[in-house]
């Protein structure tokens, strides 16, 4: 007996030491909860249409209507119009801003196509550029300073970018293809030494574009039969992903844009937005502007991500609406952000949103 207990012991020995060692997972901390302090519905405005942080506690946003530009000086809780596009230009919606690496702002345009320039952080603009096309949309700046501009219903009927060099002194048009009919380009981003990516949409079903000579030549490298159009790129983890309209999915690519999956499907039927990042219990977080349109009214929410967009949870509603979309968000200060909303013929609006503790 006392032979069979002491074999039995080395059995269980060997069994334990052959067992593989699994390390529990750690719960994450909740993320606090956000609430909405200021809420600002600009006079006559459709929709706040853009929006970009200047400096801590300091933001710009751009209307549709009559194409207002309006500024925060105080994180989100008063704004002051500095330049109505539409008096000025007849411009109808301020679409995107972007800073340029000499602290230049720009901003793109509808009806008519303009690009508009600031070198006073926002208070006074002026039109550098007049592209033959009926909007400037997506904008963005490479690391060796050319900045890209999207149009849409070029002057080539084509889809088509606009590209300069020496800050809108000059420009060229490029399109992105030859053969197929016209379309927004809505995103844009850079990667790095010369390599592009173009998100287009909207008129036919949403595609993406590479080019690796920093804009001058495109190819196709993907086709989304059932995305409306691609609203904006990002890069979490490694990955890039673009975010989807009307079947509020985001696809993805580990390899610099040629091949793609899909990644994330929020809702069957809706629209994702921008993202932006906030510091939460001293990690980074992902917040994504959305609107779940599978039933009227729509709702527009918040999501967030805190494991580099593998998962997304719903983090605040904003509103409900019979119309329109979340579209833009831009963080403010690390707890803070500011998301505007709406669309044709309803009252837009902009969000402050913080994860401080409310004031007594």
């Amino acid at each position: 007996m006392r032979n069979l207990i002491t074999a039995l012991a080395l059995i269980a020995t060997l069994t334990a030491c052959n067992t593989p060692h699994t390390t529990p997972t750690a719960t994450p901390a909740a993320t606090p909860t956000p609430h909405i302090t200021h809420t600002f519905a600009p006079p006559g405005e459709s929709n706040v249409r853009s929006s970009i942080q200047l400096a801590q506690g300091i933001a710009l946003i751009g209307t549709e209507e009559t194409a207002d530009i309006y500024k925060t000086t105080d994180h989100g809780v008063t704004w002051r119009k500095t330049t109505d596009a539409g008096d000025l230009w007849d411009a109808a919606d301020i679409r995107n801003f972007i800073r340029a690496h000499d602290n230049t702002l720009y901003a793109t345009t509808s009806e008519p196509a303009l690009i508009l320039k600031s070198t006073d952080e926002g208070e006074n603009w002026s039109v550098v550029a007049r592209p033959q096309a009926s909007r400037t949309v997506a904008l963005t700046q490479l690391d060796d300073g050319t900045i890209l501009a999207g149009l849409r219903r070029s002057e080539n009927n084509r889809i088509s970018i606009i590209r300069s060099a020496d800050g809108f002194q000059t420009f060229d048009h490029i399109p992105l293809s030859d053969a197929l009919p016209r379309q927004n380009v809505t995103c844009l981003i850079g990667l790095g030494q010369g390599v592009v990516l173009a998100g287009v949409g909207f008129e036919a079903s949403g595609k993406i574009f590479k080019s690796t000579d920093a804009g001058l030549t495109w190819r196709q490298t993907a086709d989304f039969p059932d995305a409306r159009d691609l609203m904006h790129f990002f890069t979490a983890n490694n990955r890039i992903l673009v975010t989807a309209s009307g079947i509020a999915t985001l696809y993805a690519s580990d390899d610099q844009g040629e091949t793609w999956t899909t990644a994330h499907q929020i809702w069957n039927k809706g629209f994702l937005g921008e993202t932006t990042t906030l510091t939460l219990n001293n990690q980074k977080a992902i917040i994504l502007s959305a609107t779940d349109q599978r039933q009227k009214p729509s709702r527009h929410v918040l999501l967030i991500s805190t494991d580099n967009a593998n998962t997304w949870q719903e983090w605040i509603e904003l509103a409900k609406d019979n119309t329109g979309g979340a579209s833009n968000l831009a963080a403010i200060n690390p707890n803070t952000l500011i998301t505007g909303t709406g669309n044709h013929a309803t009252q837009g609006y902009v969000y402050t949103v913080t994860t401080q503790p409310p004031t007594p």
